[in-house]
């Protein structure tokens, strides 16, 4: 799946460097192995609503803490929850860890919106796992709805 990732760049003529190391599984996992990615590290988040009709992959900034209470108002949900390991697999066929925007190749499903937060478009450089996480790839933000558009997937800007 990795390599579906760096195809998918070079088609769109997407400029990028990656980075190897270790597996991370959260977003201080960075700085635990004191990483340098010379790029807006993001982190991303599965949620669903409450009846299990909507799901999102929510893409912040590593810094920034999402508040589940001002994002459902936002996204007009009544309550948020994060999605769990099997649905993970079945929607986006990943396992935790490696979650990201890259996911988008494997979406089997319409009913998932990306989430994006407006910040990431301030950044020079965003950087995602390319669907394994001892990986990390850096691209100009700009290109995030290139990738998102090229899969039809349905995604919003918001201020997370």
């Amino acid at each position: 799946m990795e390599d579906e990732v760096y195809k998918l760049l070079d088609e769109l003529e997407i400029k990028y460097e990656k980075i190897e190391h270790p597996p991370l599984f959260s977003g201080s996992d960075s700085e635990k192995y004191n990483i340098k990615i010379d790029a807006l590290d993001c982190k991303n988040l599965f949620l669903r609503n409450n009846k299990k009709t909507q799901y999102y992959l929510v893409c912040l900034p590593v810094k920034k803490r999402a508040n589940l209470k001002e994002l459902q108002e936002k996204l007009q949900e009544t309550r948020l929850s994060f999605g769990n390991e099997q649905t993970l697999e079945e929607k986006l066929g990943i396992k935790s860890g490696s979650v990201s925007i890259f996911n988008v190749i494997n979406l089997t499903d319409k009913n998932l919106i990306f989430i994006l937060d407006k910040d990431m478009l301030e950044a020079d450089r965003v950087a995602f796992h390319p669907n394994v996480n001892t990986v990390s790839v850096m691209f100009e933000p700009k290109n995030l709805s290139k990738i998102l558009e090229h899969f039809n997937a349905k995604y919003k800007f918001i201020k997370i």
